[in-house]
């Protein structure tokens, strides 16, 4: 190979590598302002709670687009609910990874609308919302203003622990086995006075099947005494 070639094709190879970065920063910009946005909750966040618990945004930010670059992939489900303006209703249904073969098996879904092909609401999981309560959910929602992101590995955590709980009326690890079954691990011992349950779910491709996102969920509490409110709660979320 030519020295002259070896040049070229290194400059091809620079100026993808330099369009591709272009193009990802654009997408953590967005996120970033989305994520700064949440910050003043009050002031670009409605929670709807009629029918489903939902959170409209009234300065949306975040592009259809942006889903489909940090997963890798198109939604489970995807349905033009208006035409003028153009409106999409997109699924994302995500599987609790199984400890053991013969674990309780449990799903969680969540839906994204999208207005001129911008974020414009996002619905939470019923199932979810009885169990842990619209208070925790909501107060996780307002942590996600500082949340810690690693746009390297995109993904995001967040917590909430024993002060602001005592002020909701959270679940105990009791109501939580039942619901959504066993944890995918435990992390900690049993006669530890406080164990972090995991729960890991994951959203597959679906046409390769192949996992394109996910999250977990950790409560923390007494398995000596499951049936004491948990006493932490911290989620972490990641795409593909």
């Amino acid at each position: 190979m030519s020295r002259r070639h070896r040049a070229r094709r290194l400059f091809l190879i620079l100026s993808l590598t330099f369009i591709a970065f272009s193009l990802s920063g654009c997408v953590y910009l967005r996120l970033l302002n989305f994520k700064n946005q949440l910050k003043s909750f009050d002031k670009n966040v409605a929670v709807l709670s009629q029918d489903r618990l939902a959170f409209q945004f009234h300065n949306p930010v975040v592009k259809d687009s942006d889903f489909i670059f940090i997963s890798g992939t198109s939604p489970g489900r995807r349905e033009t609910i208006g035409q003028s303006p153009p409106e999409e209703l997109w699924t994302w249904r995500f599987h609790k990874r199984l400890g053991e073969s013969d674990h309780q098996p449990f799903t969680m879904e969540f839906q994204t609308r999208f207005t001129e092909n911008l974020l414009t609401r996002m619905v939470v999981d019923d199932a979810f919302v009885d169990l842990v309560g619209e208070d925790l959910i909501l107060a996780m929602f307002r942590k996600l203003g500082n949340a810690k992101i690693n746009t390297l590995r995109r993904s995001m955590s967040t917590e909430i622990g024993t002060d602001a709980l005592k002020s909701m009326n959270p679940p105990s690890l009791d109501g939580i086995f039942d619901v959504m079954g066993e944890p995918t691990r435990i992390h900690g011992r049993k006669n530890d006075p406080v164990a972090r349950c995991e729960y890991e779910f994951n959203f597959n491709d679906p046409d390769t099947g192949k996992k394109a996102g996910q999250f977990r969920l950790f409560f923390a509490g007494d398995l000596n005494n499951p049936e004491n409110p948990i006493t932490g709660f911290r989620v972490t979320g990641k795409g593909q």
